[in-house]
């Protein structure tokens, strides 16, 4: 019998051993609180969202848990009880069970950062959730001057980044004119890509002058962003600043007196007194120390 019994016991060890990767460990039995080892130490939220950090503690007994924001070492809560006048946040725990959460409404950039769970014990026992917080942000590549020659292809790229979920739609306007397959211009292709980062391409083409203008991109779920777009009838784009330099060098020329013609103005000027300088020497030179007439 005692045979029989050893061997049931052996092969109950055999097969957990054999099966240890399937069947979670149990916990630990002490009587001092701890944190439950599968917590997660990284959390992620978008902007106006909600997010929730969770912390589980097992042995908790009698004592209790808190939060701790720790950009300014502000208690926010003890157990069930919050304690700041935001009232974004709130404690969340429910009777009979090893789970805390803090919840955060309508997350905004400032609440990223650190949040510890603390267990009430000396010394203070804490675990620490790093909460990284998504701004959604929307651009157009080459923003906010784009140029482009006469007859090429307009390709114009929009990007959005750290958005909750795909948007719905996303909609072209230029000059405030909504832009689509139908649109009478003809030419006209919009590409979207739909994921983490959101990509959504307008392309136009043979670009005409008329094409010149402010073009909106605007989402379902976000601002909406714009660039503004030089269509070149053969000139380069650094001609155009160059050609708007030039205006205003002249004009400021032209208020001096000499126009266009200022450096030359100065040159000339130049020139003329080093000519009288150098036939005052001459004569010095011929005469001695005379009075010389010019």
């Amino acid at each position: 019998m005692n045979i029989l019994l050893l061997l049931a016991v052996l092969g109950v060890a055999v097969n957990k051993v054999e099966g240890q990767g399937l069947i979670p460990p149990p916990p630990l039995i002490t009587d001092q609180p701890y944190f439950d080892s599968t917590m997660m130490t990284n959390h992620t939220a978008h902007v106006g969202r909600e997010a929730e950090l969770h912390c589980r503690v097992h042995s908790i007994r009698n004592r209790t848990v808190s939060w701790m924001r720790g950009r300014d070492l502000r208690i926010l809560a003890v157990g069930r009880y919050t304690y700041t006048t935001d009232l974004r946040y709130e404690a969340l725990h429910q009777q009979g069970t090893n789970q805390w959460t803090l919840r955060i409404k309508s997350v905004q950039p400032r609440d990223q950062g650190i949040y510890d769970c603390q267990i009430n014990i000396k010394p203070v026992k804490a675990f620490t959730i790093y909460l990284r917080v998504l701004e959604p942000k929307g651009e157009i590549l080459g923003a906010p001057d784009l140029y482009i020659q006469k007859e090429s292809i307009i390709n114009l790229t929009c990007i959005l980044h750290g958005l909750p979920e795909p948007p719905a739609y996303v909609l072209w306007y230029h000059e405030n004119k909504s832009i689509s397959y139908s649109s009478s211009r003809g030419g006209v292709s919009i590409i979207m890509e739909r994921g983490p980062t959101t990509i959504s391409s307008l392309l136009l083409s043979r670009a005409r002058l008329q094409d010149t203008g402010e073009y909106i991109c605007v989402p379902s779920n976000l601002n909406a962003v714009r660039v503004m777009l030089h269509v070149l009838d053969g000139e380069h784009p650094g001609a155009v600043h160059a050609n708007a330099s030039s205006q205003s060098l002249n004009s400021d020329r032209e208020s001096r007196g000499c126009g266009n013609s200022h450096n030359y103005c100065h040159n000339v000027y130049v020139l003329l007194c080093t000519s009288i300088v150098v036939c005052c020497v001459l004569r010095i030179c011929a005469f001695g120390w005379k009075v010389v007439s010019l």
